[in-house]
């Protein structure tokens, strides 16, 4: 298909020099490229639509990381120099992705380049230096961690935020501690390079590398921060030493399986960025919705949420009176008929009432069973709920003439799905216009 490029991953000139901008190389080989299913089309059997063409060029190296050790690609461009010189007529092409095939790093662009093409590489270097701040950023906080012994059983870097993925949760003083510990670091300026296995002269665990990549014709690359303080094999760009890295803020944890947890950190401008939009956010909330200070915010949610708990318990109280009072309507109507059909209908969609309504009848029925009212085989009691305007609402009938009056309504209600063998339940998704009129006038003749 194609021949393996001069430079193997492990030695690219990006490896060699994170801060190298630009490369002058020349293309090795280029072809068609169809990537790869997606797991999400792999489970998608009948999942026919045709790929994108895109071609995939290698050159003899490159300034552009293909993704790897949970390092995203670069992004950047491939001029095509005339006579090994660019000018305002050399074409200039976008990166899509670098990918790593075993050994080889391949480009991903929309357009073949003939191969003997003499380029320029171009990297996206704000993007570039803040991925090194998150990776390098990550290296320092697992190796503050590991003094702990707190494993880093995995990582991810998002747009904003990243995480490291701990055995354990950590308590808020621990994760004080190690933000302060690992902040210290970066004020100290330590050196970080990269040496080989070889030159590193101490066994290395090597198990987290990639199965195709062939360790005995590749270059395990040691990223040593310090003269102690981490050493870790990884194939990702890194800062030359951690001032460079700005910062580093813990956020939140979360817990997941097994005990788990993931803790929520950024490092760098990105440090910056967050903390400015946090405030914006929070001086919205605190004058445009809270009307009071920044100071005081805590406090003023504090007292609303206390108040939303109260104003939620009276609503509830009262809510229970009225479906009191709906319920003991309904019995005395049953009681005085031998077949009789009631119904309660309310306009919004939520069904709490109804069901309130119906435990309330329940618990009347039952404290008095000498009145003959039985709303499973002698009464039918129908719940209803929602109108044009809302979302959408619920049917649910009980008794006798749960059949009958299922049929009806499902005649007069376009969107009512719904069954039961004695007992319907139905979901009605939308009202069309005059539907639930029609519906109410029905009910009060039976």
């Amino acid at each position: 298909m194609s021949t393996a490029t001069s430079t193997i991953v492990g030695a690219l000139a990006c490896q060699k020099n994170s801060f190298l901008k630009t490369l002058n190389t020349k293309v090795v080989s280029s072809y068609e490229f169809i990537p790869p299913s997606t797991s999400k089309e792999k489970q998608n059997k009948n999942n026919n639509a045709a790929k994108e063409l895109k071609y995939g060029v290698e050159f003899e190296d490159t300034v552009l990381f293909p993704e790897g050790g949970g390092q995203p690609f670069d992004k950047g461009t491939v001029t095509v120099l005339n006579n090994g010189t660019s000018s305002s007529e050399s074409k200039t092409v976008e990166v899509n992705a670098i990918l790593r095939d075993k050994l080889k790093a391949v480009h991903i662009v929309d357009e073949p380049i003939e191969p003997g093409t003499q380029v320029k590489l171009e990297v996206d270097w704000n993007r570039r230096l803040d991925i090194m701040q998150q990776h390098t950023g990550q290296h320092l906080l697992s190796a503050v961690f590991d003094t702990l012994q707190l494993d880093t059983l995995s990582w991810s870097m998002g747009d904003v935020i990243n995480y490291i993925e701990l055995p354990e949760k950590v308590s808020n003083e621990t994760a004080e501690q190690v933000q302060q510990r690992v902040n210290q670091l970066i004020f100290e300026s330590h050196p970080i390079h990269v040496v080989t296995r070889d030159d590193h002269g101490v066994e290395i665990d090597t198990s987290h590398l990639p199965d195709d990549y062939d360790q005995s014709k590749g270059v395990v690359r040691i990223v040593k921060i310090g003269d102690d303080i981490d050493s870790n094999p990884c194939c990702g760009t890194h800062l030359s030493n951690t001032a460079q890295i700005g910062s580093i803020v813990l956020l939140n944890q979360t817990s997941i399986r097994g005990g788990h947890s993931r803790l929520y950190f950024t490092c760098g401008s990105r440090v910056a960025k967050i903390a400015s939009e946090y405030f914006d956010i929070l001086k919205t909330v605190s004058g445009t919705q809270l009307s009071c200070q920044i100071d005081d915010v805590v406090t003023k949610v504090d007292q609303l949420s206390t108040n939303y708990r109260k104003a939620n318990s009276t609503i509830s109280n009262l809510t229970k009176e009225l479906a009191n009072l709906k319920a003991t309507e309904i019995f005395n109507k049953l009681k005085t008929t031998e077949h009789g059909v009631a119904y309660v209908y309310r306009e919004e969609s939520n069904p709490d009432y109804l069901t309130t309504v119906q435990k309330e009848l329940a618990t009347i029925i039952n404290a008095d069973k000498e009145s003959g009212v039985d709303i499973t085989n002698k009464h039918t009691l129908v719940l209803i709920n929602g109108n044009q305007t809302s979302n959408g609402g619920m049917v649910k009938i009980s008794g006798p003439k749960t059949n009958e009056v299922a049929a009806e309504l499902k005649q007069k209600i376009t969107n009512l799905k719904g069954g039961g063998k004695g007992l319907f339940q139905g979901k009605i998704t939308k009202y069309e216009k005059g539907e639930i009129e029609s519906v109410l006038s029905y009910l009060d003749s039976l």
